[in-house]
């Protein structure tokens, strides 16, 4: 690879380069990674710098096949592929284009392979009806038009303010400055701040978070400052706090306006002379973490009714980032609802499904209060409840929201449920017949009913005696 002569000329393209939001890597003609970019970087999560590609993202001992980039070093040209990987049960389609680098004999010396999420999106329209379309999956499991680079270390979105956030995480990132995060309760705050983490040059330290709303403050303070032996009633023996767990790392506090102004002036310290006190000692230790903080409230009111300290919340609030909450960026359901599909009908060994025109509409009008967790927990239960292909509006179990959207589900909530309770029952009944080899007493007690109730089931859910 040509080496440039100037080394501000080196930064700006490796700037270039760490700004670019898919994985890239430039690899030798060995397979050997030379150099690797803040996003590929995160992926991976370690150093891949001097091991060979196939080995770092594949887990392979030789080369993959097809690779574009063994193409580009045979046949000189840029290539580009598509493949599909199955991680942890949830299959991902990716693009994989590679660019050949010319060493000054002319000949190639190195490749530049850059990978980038294919995900199934809707047509752009305006009119929600058609937009809704785009929710159908395809028998090969893809829509008709495919956006690319809607994946960003976790989060998914292509709307223009998930954009705006994602670049803005790029910005923030390779700082050390601290963050405050404003989000709305499930649009993913501490997912963001992971982001954050693993762009950064502390990912290879520890990333430690905790939920300050979710522990009483003597707790809280312990947890996060240590505590020495005898500070208190069952401190047996020292114990390091998470500052020093994170040490060099990152330490997300979610929820951090639920705290006491007292606690926040121990923290206050901690940002300002970068000490740590454990609870009962009487020694300060010196850490080296940079501080995110998150909080689904505002500070300023919170510094207006004396509950959270203004300078504590300028400590803080160095580099602020807003989250825009589900509502504000429905482009991006459709997006998250084929990936959610996806994502538990692989989960749970079911077949391609696809929301109907109703659902897909509602899915689209509703409040989403509590954003994308909500989501994700609508999904789901469509894909459980749902015997069919198609899920249906009453499927997803959301009849006060669909009430309040003026529309009638053929099915109630209370029928739905009754159903899946219905048929988890069923096959609860069979399994015991199965486990007792068809000696009804036996599974009745099993089953803790009685053989009485035992055959009134047999007859109501049309069990064969003879299982």
């Amino acid at each position: 690879m040509r080496a440039s002569q100037n080394t501000q000329a080196k930064d700006f393209h490796s700037d270039i380069l760490d700004g670019i939001s898919e994985p890239l890597i430039v690899i030798d003609k060995n397979f050997t990674i030379d150099y690797v970019n803040q996003t590929a970087s995160a992926d991976t999560q370690i150093n891949a710098l001097g091991k060979t590609c196939y080995k770092v993202f594949h887990e392979r001992e030789t080369p993959c096949e097809p690779c574009p980039c063994m193409d580009v070093f045979n046949q000189g040209k840029p290539f580009r592929k598509i493949k599909t990987f199955d991680q942890n049960g949830q299959v991902t389609s990716k693009e994989l284009c590679a660019y050949p680098i010319f060493g000054q004999n002319g000949e190639i010396s190195h490749a530049i392979e850059i990978v980038r999420d294919i995900l199934q999106t809707p047509k752009k329209e305006t009119d929600i009806s058609n937009r809704t379309e785009g929710f159908q999956l395809k028998k090969n499991g893809f829509l008709p038009d495919q956006i690319e680079g809607t994946s960003f270390c976790g989060m998914i979105g292509r709307s223009k303010k998930m954009r705006a956030l994602f670049q803005m995480i790029r910005l923030v990132a390779p700082s050390s400055a601290t963050v405050l995060i404003y989000g709305e309760s499930g649009t993913g705050k501490e997912r963001v701040a992971q982001a954050i983490h693993q762009m950064s040059s502390r990912r290879q330290h520890p990333f430690v978070a905790i939920d300050c709303g979710a522990l009483p403050e003597a707790l809280l303070e312990s947890e996060l400052f240590g505590h020495v032996k005898g500070a208190f009633t069952g401190a047996i023996s020292h114990k390091k706090g998470l500052f020093e767990e994170a040490e060099g790392g990152t330490l997300f506090l979610d929820e951090i306006s639920d705290t006491s102004l007292v606690f926040q002036s121990k923290l206050l310290r901690v940002l300002q002379e970068g000490e740590a006190r454990p609870v009962g000692g009487n020694r300060s230790i010196k850490v080296n973490v940079r501080m995110i903080a998150a909080t689904n409230r505002s500070l300023k009111e919170g510094i207006a009714k004396k509950t959270f300290r203004e300078d504590l919340y300028y400590r803080l609030a160095v580099m602020p980032i807003m989250i825009p909450p589900l509502r504000g960026r429905l482009d991006d359901i459709p997006l998250l609802v084929e990936y959610f599909i996806q994502r538990y009908t692989q989960k749970n060994g079911k077949g391609l499904m696809h929301l109907s025109k109703e659902a897909s509409e509602v899915l689209l009008r509703m409040p989403w209060k509590g954003n994308v967790r909500e989501l994700e927990n609508v999904i789901e239960r469509g894909v459980l409840v749902s015997q069919k292909q198609e899920i249906a509006l009453e499927s997803l179990l959301i009849e006060e929201e669909v009430t309040s959207l003026g529309y009638a589900p053929s099915t109630s909530l209370f029928s739905a449920t009754q159903e899946v309770m219905s048929k988890v029952e069923r096959e609860r009944i069979i399994e015991s017949l199965q486990e007792c080899k068809g000696n009804k007493s036996k599974a009745a007690r099993l089953l803790g009913i009685s053989r009485a109730s035992f055959y009134n089931k047999l007859k109501r859910y049309e069990i064969p005696v003879s299982l």
